[in-house]
């Protein structure tokens, strides 16, 4: 089974050190790196794809450009926080965290948060499986649904405009399914998307 991999971007070298503890306690993931600042990131991922990206809530905001202009990796964002009252968004309405958690927490809650967050990715992954597509295909998927054009897909998952065409005659071929409107549908039936991301889309 393949094991769900973990990027840490956490600026204090002991926190990042403790959280490296507590996740070598879980089963079922792997840490592919650690970063102390988002100055180099985007490369790495350009690189290497990551299931979650766990962050200290001030890096976080000081890159929620980085993070709007790329939906998807909102999806694998797990903000670290320094306590329970500290805010999930940033000044910017675009920056939501999929997940959080804080210092404050016992670790085990904080080991229980991430087991449920890989039962949840695990849960996705043999639902796409089931639905006989690919876990790009299932992510391409959701970004069509989302009103992403080919060429934004393109750039949002570092593939080619071509090669993203190719991923969507597969998956009209795979289900049976045309148009946007159809497949946003089946999106939502089938638990890539919520109704709530649907109608919050920005107007083309």
């Amino acid at each position: 089974m393949r094991k769900s991999a973990f990027i840490l971007v956490i600026d204090s070298y002991l926190v990042r050190k403790g959280m490296v503890s507590v996740l070598h306690q879980i089963p079922g993931l792997r840490i592919l790196q650690e970063f102390n600042h988002t100055g180099s990131l985007l490369a790495f991922l350009r690189k290497q794809p990551v299931d979650f990206i766990i962050i200290s809530q001030n890096l976080f905001e000081a890159s929620t450009d980085l993070f709007v202009r790329d939906h998807f990796l909102l999806d694998k964002i797990i903000l670290l926080k320094k306590g329970p009252g500290e805010a999930n968004t940033t000044h910017n309405p675009g920056a939501k965290a999929h997940a959080s958690i804080h210092l404050g927490e016992e670790k085990e809650e904080i080991m229980g948060k991430i087991q449920g967050l890989l039962d949840e990715s695990d849960f996705k992954k043999e639902a796409s499986e089931t639905m006989n597509l690919s876990p790009r295909e299932t992510t391409i998927v959701r970004l069509v649904s989302l009103g992403l054009t080919n060429r934004q897909i393109a750039d949002h998952l570092f593939l080619s405009a071509h090669t993203v065409v190719t991923h969507r005659k597969n998956i009209s071929s795979k289900l049976g399914i045309k148009s946007v409107s159809a497949l946003t549908v089946y999106a939502i039936v089938n638990n890539i998307i919520t109704i709530e991301e649907v109608t919050s889309k920005p107007t083309q």
